[in-house]
């Protein structure tokens, strides 16, 4: 697991070396566990060798897996790629190819039909964020495991939508069946103040359960460690948080979406909450309106902040901005953020068995 956790950490430094294919390349039939790794990786934008071992074969099996993502290399249904500075001594990182993508369509294992590029990769740290993104998303896959020697594949307590498949328009049509928790009362008003529309593009969407009982989060990962230039992206949740995810496909989930803002290090975590304290403002109240403490604003309650470190930790302890803004709080100039236990593990190994024993 050690290695899947440091996937990412040495993509920065130099340019790329792509990987050679043979002239003749083989011929082979394709596996489902074959398709299910290239859906994976059609998602999450790019995966290293650890990531696709741990999910298809497990920690023990390294070179089975090895010798098979080769095959897949050398077919064409994936690029494989490395720091040709650091050749021989890092792994191999994939990206879905054409063919790839036209094997999966024919599975009908995709619903995007329109024209396929592979993600462009310019700088090998391009990769890196997404690389990075995958090992978080892994670590908890791994933690709510029954069997963490085995497959993850097979065990995965969540559907996870990468950026390519997790495209969210902010405003829907309105015209969809809603749960008893996307609904509001009668007469509620809605302000979304500085709020904005566009759409949202999550780095992972993460949905536990099944059916009525299904349930997603979020993540979108910073490692820029500038705040500022999350400000846009924190204004579209704001806003999506007020009434966007009740008029679109997230409307019929048991609980409102939890969106977790993830740092790489943990000292640019607490200007991000500043941040989000200034610039969430969408609310609703009741009807009969009589004081500003009685309404509620949405994102202050469902996103979530923690840095990357902590996760691998093993620190599930996550922050939260004060639950009014600074106007209405006793010290407006004090931030103080809230924290709350989000073990994203034990809830997703809950879930999980909760589906199973309905089936």
């Amino acid at each position: 697991m050690q290695r899947v956790l440091l996937s990412g950490e040495d993509l920065s430094a130099g340019t790329i070396a792509w990987g050679r294919r043979p002239q003749r390349p083989p011929r082979f039939a394709l596996t489902d566990r074959d398709l299910r790794l290239m859906a994976l990786l059609y998602g999450a934008n790019f995966l290293s060798t650890s990531h696709l071992t741990a999910l298809g074969w497990g920690s023990s099996k390294q070179r089975a897996a090895q010798m098979r993502l080769k095959r897949l290399h050398d077919a064409g249904y994936v690029d494989h790629f490395r720091p040709v500075s650091a050749y021989g001594r890092v792994e191999w990182n994939y990206r879905l190819t054409s063919r790839g993508f036209s094997a999966l369509r024919k599975c009908e294992m995709v619903g995007d039909l329109r024209h396929f590029t592979p993600v462009p990769l310019t700088s090998i740290s391009y990769a890196q964020h997404d690389v990075q993104l995958a090992s978080v998303v892994l670590r908890i896959a791994q933690e709510a495991a029954v069997d963490r020697g085995e497959a993850l594949i097979g065990q995965m307590p969540f559907r996870w939508l990468g950026p390519r498949n997790g495209h969210i328009e902010i405003d829907g049509d309105g015209e969809t069946e809603r749960s008893a928790a996307a609904q509001l009362p009668p007469g509620t008003k809605l302000f979304p103040v500085a709020s904005r529309t566009g759409y949202l593009e999550p780095d992972a969407t993460l949905i536990a359960g099944a059916g009525e009982d299904s349930w997603p989060v979020l993540i979108e990962y910073d490692r820029t460690d500038r705040p500022h230039k999350e400000i846009d992206r924190l204004r579209r949740y704001d806003r999506w948080l007020l009434d966007g995810w009740r008029k679109g496909s997230f409307a019929f989930h048991a609980i409102a979406p939890a969106v977790i803002f993830l740092t790489s290090r943990e000292v640019p975590l607490n200007r991000l909450i500043e941040t989000a304290d200034e610039t969430f403002s969408a609310y609703y109240a009741p009807g009969e309106h009589t004081s500003p403490h009685e309404d509620t604003y949405p994102a202050r309650e469902r996103v979530l902040f923690a840095s990357r470190e902590q996760i691998f930790a093993g620190d599930w302890m996550m922050r939260r901005v004060p639950s009014l803004p600074a106007a209405l709080r006793e010290e407006p100039a004090v931030c103080e953020p809230r924290l709350i236990k989000y073990d994203l593990p034990s809830l997703f190994a809950a879930a999980a068995r909760l589906a199973d024993s309905t089936d």
